[in-house]
Formats: structure tokens, sequence, C-alpha cells
């Protein structure tokens, strides 16, 4: 999912307010800082959502003739595919 720059933020800082509203952390560095780590961190799942998708597009556009023909449903595949890699990479989806 494509998110913008100003969703990230705006999640950043919904997700820090929810684990401070539930006490489940205590902050040891500037709200800026873990704001700032938190950004980062979705940022980098975003990215690695972006590049394996890029990645299966690659993959069945080896099999383009089976898709073109209807043998194969390409949206199908791609999530089938796309699972299986995130999966083996240990990335989040």
């Amino acid at each position: 999912m494509r998110l913008t720059k100003e969703q990230i933020d705006k999640l950043a800082g919904f997700i820090l307010a929810a684990l401070r509203d539930k006490d489940l952390v205590e902050l040891k560095s500037p709200e800026p800082a873990v704001i700032e780590r938190i950004r980062a961190a979705i940022s980098g799942n975003v990215k690695a959502e972006e590049d394996l998708d890029r990645e299966v597009e690659g993959i069945l556009k080896t099999h383009h003739l089976a898709v073109d023909a209807g043998k194969i449903d390409y949206r199908r595949m791609f999530t089938m595919v796309k699972t299986k890699l995130a999966r083996e990479r240990g990335i989040v989806l």
C-alpha cells in the first residue's frame, strides 16, 4: 500500500500516542526522536513491500503467455507469489 509522507507522519504519532495512553512504553529519548524512529520503521516496511511488488511483477511477466491466455488469474497469482515471498523473507504485509 502506498502511503504519503504525511500519512506516515500521522500514523507514527498515533502509534506513539496509543502506546503511551496504555502505559506500554516509557520514553528514554525525546519524543521527536522516537517518532522519527517509528517513521523510519514504517517507511522501511513500505519500501520493502514496494520492492517485493516489483519483484513479483517481474516473476509474473515471465509467465505472461499463460496470464494473457486466461489460464492464470493475474491478481490471484500476484497475491499468492507475494505472500509466499514475504513469508520466506520475513516481511510483514
